[in-house]
């Protein structure tokens, strides 16, 4: 049988409705869901920078030792990452000081730049705009990278029953 112009109106119009209902939701998640992405593989990329990538060797050595390797300490604030004069930024952290520069015959010093700066210090910030945190342990000794992750929020501060955060471990 064929069908009426008022069918095939209905029809649409149904269809039209059950898509405004679920597409949305499905189109929130997979923009979370590359949001989570985006911040986990800058993560993991600010992660090498700290500690380098054993993986790589040239003469039988390792070739990227990171900033750990290089300078003997952990970044104070991961803008250190990108340049040896943090004291010379608008950043504020305990410890801010001069890095020493790189010493080709002691093979010690900063020879970074150890990511990539866009000019806005855009590594700071996960894909929500909110800056990483670097954690510790009791001992105050960094242990990798942390982001507020989707709601913004850190577990743990008064209010936040959810834990959404992205860790990253050194």
């Amino acid at each position: 049988s064929a069908w009426t112009l008022l069918e095939l109106l209905m029809t649409i119009s149904i269809i039209g409705i059950i898509i405004a209902f679920f597409v949305p939701p499905i189109v929130a998640r997979i923009t979370m869901n590359a949001k989570i992405g985006a911040t986990r593989r800058e993560m993991y990329q600010l992660r090498q920078a700290v500690v380098g990538n054993p993986e790589i060797i040239a003469g039988g050595e390792y070739a990227d030792l990171g900033f750990y390797g290089d300078v003997g300490r952990y970044p104070r604030h991961l803008i250190e990452l990108s340049t040896n004069r943090p004291d010379t930024t608008n950043f504020i952290y305990p410890g801010r000081e001069a890095i020493p520069s790189w010493d080709p015959f002691a093979k010690r010093g900063w020879h970074g730049p150890y990511v990539r700066d866009d000019g806005q210090q855009g590594f700071l910030y996960d894909a929500w705009d909110m800056p990483y945190k670097i954690i510790t342990d009791n001992l105050g000794t960094p242990t990798g990278i942390k982001s507020a992750g989707p709601d913004g929020r850190w577990f743990g501060d008064p209010g936040v029953t959810e834990n959404d955060d992205i860790t990253v471990l050194f």
